[in-house]
């Protein structure tokens, strides 16, 4: 894992505050009052986006690992007496050490 999601939000929104400064600077374009509060609506809610998807994300991930953490609880309290019993050495077969091929039932 090179990166993580917050990591990646973070430099999305980075990357709009800087094309914006840097196309303003370029292009000498002035920054009207009403320019400046769209510029900040816009910046608000992207970031507004990445908080509560990363939130939804982190929630989906902790549903997952309960669920997997509950098989592996379950696997792990399993008695012997839930496994059926197979003979160790069946004559007709041979002796396991010295069979070539498992044994298919």
């Amino acid at each position: 894992k090179l990166t993580s999601p917050l990591t990646l939000c973070i430099a999305a929104n980075v990357k709009q505050v800087l094309m914006i400064a840097i196309s303003t600077f370029i292009f000498s374009t002035p920054i009207t009052l009403l320019n400046g509060a769209g510029i900040v609506v816009v910046l608000a809610g992207s970031a507004q986006y990445s908080i509560v998807s990363m939130g939804e994300k982190k929630i989906a991930n902790k549903k997952i690992d309960d669920v997997v953490s509950k098989d592996d609880e379950e696997a792990n309290s399993a008695s012997d007496s839930d496994y059926e019993s197979a003979p160790l050495l069946d004559d007709s077969i041979g002796s396991p050490m010295t069979r070539k091929e498992p044994v298919v039932s």
